[in-house]
């Protein structure tokens, strides 16, 4: 998912916390350390922290492509393997 990144008209930076739930990255942002989940297909909310509740909208639901058009339009790619 695509989300935005403001909240209040001020941009958030998220980092990944490490951890995971149903296979999804679990976020925080670095201003208030507040953990942040997708609780439904339209939404990324704060899930504890001070901003426990807040809401971002997401913005567009990526769509699957082949690797090969992938890398017509990014040639740089590096696509990283298991040994």
């Amino acid at each position: 998912m695509v989300y935005g990144r403001e909240i209040d008209g001020k941009v958030v930076t998220f980092g990944t916390s490490g951890y995971t739930m149903s296979n999804v990255f679990v976020l925080y942002d670095r201003e208030t350390e507040s953990v942040w989940y997708p609780t439904d297909e339209k939404h990324l909310e704060a899930t504890s922290g001070a901003r426990q509740g807040t809401r971002i909208e997401f913005l567009e639901k990526p769509t699957p492509m082949p690797l090969g058009q992938w890398r017509k339009m990014h040639p740089k790619t590096r696509v990283l393997l298991p040994e």
